[in-house]
């Protein structure tokens, strides 16, 4: 699938660790269920409002182009529900979330409690 030429040199994005997954959060971000994500503070800047990207499945296939429309830091242990929610995965509770992004955290040796994090919550702009 051809994106439009107005996005060829946005960043692309896969949420989550694995094909399935990046699919399946690929999905709730088009129907609307998935309006934010977050990454760890590392050394490449920081996304700002405004920022857009390309949402891809497991395959790389681009879905939607996405605009960023808030950007906080935060440490991992100060996540709260709302945030959680918003990233609409599993249950949509802090818990879940939790487990997960500890999960996901570790297998890059990245955890820690105290971790920053760059909190972002976007719009879909473009459906492709």
């Amino acid at each position: 699938m051809a994106i439009p030429e107005k996005y060829e040199n946005a960043e692309r994005w896969a949420f989550g660790d694995a094909e399935s997954q990046a699919d399946e959060l690929a999905k709730l971000v088009l129907e609307g269920v998935k309006t934010a994500t977050c990454s760890n503070l590392d050394g490449e800047g920081i996304a700002r409002p405004g920022d857009v990207f390309v949402v891809v499945d497991g395959k790389n296939e681009p879905v939607c182009a996405i605009e960023l429309t808030r950007v906080e830091m935060s440490t991992f242990d100060r996540v709260d529900e709302a945030h959680a929610q918003a990233e609409g995965e599993g249950d949509k509770t802090l818990a879940y979330w939790r487990k997960e992004h500890k999960r996901f955290f570790e297998a890059y040796d990245l955890f820690s409690p105290d971790m920053t994090l760059v909190l972002m919550h976007f719009k879909v702009i473009e459906k492709f």
